[in-house]
């Protein structure tokens, strides 16, 4: 794998545009989006109020050597108690959703150290944070792969109340992140 940098900035208006081209196309669009197109419109009425600040969900573009590949999102799972109360959470935990919208960028390893960096940086910034827990769908198995390199096990498989079948439940501590 050949060295690169990844670093990550706040999500902007100007970005969505980019956004909007990488969840309409393979597999992005079934994966993200079910398999339902999104419009510029939809986008902006879902991450406007996240980019004003109104929402408590942070969202950023992944650059990899400064040029924009994907998208990554975090945030606390005490924000959605409803969810919290159904996974049966004991911790203080986040989460976050991310993909890799620039397909020439998938399969090299740049999901594995992205996501480790972004826990490292942003998620476990946050010193009330034991755990991270992420919730791919059962059938996404790339996604699991990618989870698992950075530290994430299987933690239960369970119904969520906003995706259309069952997900896995996947969790990493604090202390569980691999070395990168």
């Amino acid at each position: 794998m050949a060295d690169f940098s990844i670093s990550f900035r706040s999500l902007t208006m100007e970005d969505l545009p980019r956004m909007l081209a990488w969840v309409n196309q393979e597999p992005l669009l079934q994966i993200w989006n079910h398999g339902k197109t999104t419009t510029l419109e939809e986008l902006e009425a879902k991450y406007a109020p996240r980019i004003r600040g109104e929402e408590s969900v942070s969202c950023y573009t992944i650059l990899l050597d400064g040029e924009p590949i994907g998208y990554i999102q975090g945030y606390l799972w005490r924000d959605y108690p409803e969810y919290s109360q159904h996974m049966g959470l004991t911790e203080e935990s986040a989460s976050l959703d991310v993909f890799i919208g620039d397909a020439s960028n998938r399969g090299r390893g740049v999901g594995t150290k992205m996501l480790v960096q972004f826990m490292r940086e942003l998620i476990f910034n946050n010193p009330e944070v034991a755990s991270c827990i992420i919730t791919p769908e059962v059938a996404n198995v790339a996604a699991h792969r990618a989870y698992e390199k950075a530290g994430f096990r299987h933690w239960k498989t369970m119904e969520h109340p906003d995706e259309p079948t069952p997900v896995y439940f996947m969790r990493v501590g604090r202390d569980e992140l691999p070395a990168m």
